[in-house]
């Protein structure tokens, strides 16, 4: 046995003889397996602590089933509302003593390359925005025989895993109702790509909603890109620029896009609220601050933390045991009002 391993042994012995406990029982607490925090639990730790004992997660994935990595799985991060859920989820994760492993694949071939990859690091959990193609669902079930998985975000795609998130229907309902009770009585729709399926959920639920009350909108002011200040300003442009009717109201995918849509409104002679009102999809704190955007955006805000922390506890729920009738939870966004949808 090498002298690593003799002072690795001794150590948690110690710990073990100052905790007044077995050494079975430290490695059970230290690594998470134990899932009290009792009295027994608490004086493991400060023992730990007391000695400088620090397990080494490594060759205790070794030795057990538990690896403390859950893997997180998104389509893409950038300005993407994507990149606030991972960071959500990395606080979550970080809380609970376990690290973060971080997948990104923007299509079928790539997220099926990022599962396969956690899946074979032996990781705890998987939390993922899945890519709707029928290859990649039928390889989350798979995983999840014997990994939790746990879908997130707008849509479950899978009636055998768990889902947590939001809904893209309750999103555009709120969008709808405010403008319409702001005095808007035509919409148009700045979103990002379709090709995504959170983009064509999003479009679809727009569409569906705007209808519902009594907001109309044109076929040319209905327009997909990239995003950005100033995709935003030339799209905007065109929009008002044409001969006949303009909305009195827009939607934009992000900030950056609805700061873009600003701008044309002043070179246009137009005022954000009094003559076109902005809501923005994603809340940022670009759209809250006043300095930088003026005027502030109003945006729907997605509890992002409270959609990783649900995700997280379901993962462990599953780890301990295996249910068969997975779990639904949708969770209801807010929108935040603030001046560029004042009513008129």
């Amino acid at each position: 046995m090498s002298h690593r391993a003799l002072t690795s042994e001794a150590s948690i012995s110690n710990v073990a003889a100052l905790a007044g406990v077995s050494t079975a029982t430290v490695s059970r607490v230290l690594s998470g397996r134990r899932k009290k925090d009792d009295e027994l639990s608490k004086r493991v730790r400060q023992a730990a602590e007391k000695l400088n004992y620090s397990v080494n997660y490594a060759a205790s994935a070794l030795r057990s089933d538990i690896t403390n990595i859950i893997a997180v799985i998104v389509p893409e991060l950038g300005g993407s509302m994507y990149s606030r859920f991972a960071e959500e989820a990395e606080s979550v994760i970080s809380a609970q003593g376990k690290q973060l492993m971080l997948g990104i694949g923007g299509d079928a071939h790539e997220q099926e390359q990022r599962i396969r990859a956690v899946v074979s690091r032996h990781v705890d959990g998987i939390m993922v925005v899945p890519v709707e193609t029928e290859a990649v669902v039928e390889l989350l079930e798979g995983v999840a025989d014997h990994t939790p998985v746990v879908q997130v975000f707008s849509q479950a795609y899978s009636n055998r895993l768990d889902w947590v998130g939001t809904s893209n229907t309750l999103v555009m309902q709120l969008i709808a109702e405010h403008l319409s009770a702001s005095g808007a009585r035509s919409v148009a729709y700045l979103g990002s790509s379709t090709s995504d399926v959170d983009g064509m959920g999003l479009f679809t639920a727009f569409h569906m909603q705007m209808t519902v009350s009594g907001l109309t909108t044109q076929t040319d002011w209905i327009r997909f890109g990239s995003s950005g200040m100033d995709y935003g300003f030339t799209v905007a442009q065109e929009i008002l620029s044409e001969g006949g009717q303009r909305p009195d109201s827009i939607i934009c995918a992000d900030g950056m896009t609805a700061l873009g849509v600003v701008q044309a409104c002043r070179s246009s002679d137009l005022e954000v609220p009094g003559d076109i009102k902005l809501v923005v999809l994603q809340d940022s704190a670009l759209c809250e601050d006043s300095n930088f955007s003026k005027p502030s955006l109003t945006a729907v805000r997605l509890p992002w933390m409270r959609i990783a922390g649900k995700a997280m506890e379901l993962i462990s729920v599953e780890h301990e045991s295996k249910s068969w009738l997975p779990s639904y939870v949708e969770m209801e966004p807010s929108l935040v009002i603030r001046e560029s949808s004042a009513a008129s």
